[in-house]
């Protein structure tokens, strides 16, 4: 198998777990084992559904901390693989320390929402290094990429922009705040209710939702009159379908009182969204290095 495909498949079952990792949350699974390596003590514990939901997302989450660490010492065995992507897989290799100490903590803590939302924060993160070394595989060796000019900061600001909702989305969860208002787009029949208790967790990821959706929209519209790249510009308009699609899954998330699977599309949706924004980015990127007069 080459370095390509690997980490193909590894960025692929990243991408998985983060509909999985939701999944365990909204069955309530996250505390069906109470301690932590074990389960109830045992390596393989007696069964029920949830203490499946909660096993199975530890096991394929070792499996994949094994991949990541394979991933890492392929590429620094071979010199000039280290050359090129030793920083990124160092990287990917710290995010999944802190990804595993998170996961303790997120048990041993009891569910502590800040610990759950920097949990799911730093598994998007560790996506996006195993990505990025995926991308950077499938391109042929580039000259240093020299930042200028304040245009250039604009899908930064966007990524920051997605990946700040993804945090907010990840406060409604794990504040139990789903359900807050009964229904959309306004909170008890209110536009703007007063902002207490879970209330104030879910009027915050929706206001901030809209925000972020104009500003999705916006970077899509301005990259596909101004992009160069026609990867970049594909990814620009999927990432203004998926920001639509985000807000239809929002609504009914509460009008169908949180359907669990639902919900697990959501989180992994927000994700999509972020990616879809950081591949323009990418391939916008690669357009420059290669043609750098091209604005």
């Amino acid at each position: 198998m080459s370095l390509k495909r690997f980490y193909s498949i590894l960025t692929g079952m990243i991408l998985f777990n983060l509909l999985y990792g939701p999944l365990v949350r909204a069955t309530d699974s996250g505390l069906a084992c109470p301690d932590w390596p074990l389960c109830h003590g045992k390596f393989v514990p007696e069964w029920t559904f949830q203490i499946f939901m909660e096993v199975g997302h530890r096991y394929y989450s070792g499996i994949l901390g094994i991949l990541v660490g394979i991933g890492f010492i392929w590429i620094l065995k071979d010199s000039a693989l280290r050359k090129r992507y030793g920083i990124l897989a160092s990287v990917s290799l710290l995010f999944l320390l802190s990804q595993v100490t998170l996961g303790a903590l997120t048990v041993t803590k009891l569910l502590h929402p800040t610990t759950v939302n920097l949990h799911l924060l730093n598994a998007v993160l560790l996506l996006t290094s195993c990505l990025t070394i995926r991308l950077l595989l499938g391109t042929e060796g580039q000259s240093e990429f020299v930042w200028t000019g304040s245009a250039r900061m604009v899908p930064i600001f966007v990524l920051v922009i997605v990946l700040y909702q993804l945090f907010l989305g990840g406060k409604v969860s794990s504040n139990y705040a789903g359900l807050a208002c009964p229904d959309f787009p306004t909170c008890y029949g209110d536009w703007f209710p007063e902002w207490t208790g879970t209330i104030r967790y879910q009027m915050e990821h929706r206001f901030f939702g809209y925000f972020t959706g104009l500003v999705v929209l916006g970077f899509s519209a301005w990259g596909i009159l101004t992009f160069q790249n026609k990867k970049a510009k594909f990814y620009l308009k999927l990432s203004a379908y998926l920001i639509v699609l985000q807000i239809l899954i929002g609504a009914m998330n509460v009008i169908y009182l949180i359907p669990k699977f639902l919900t697990g599309i959501h989180t992994l949706n927000g994700v999509l969204v972020f990616l879809s924004c950081y591949l323009a980015f990418f391939y916008k990127f690669q357009s420059e290095v290669n043609h750098p007069n091209h604005v």
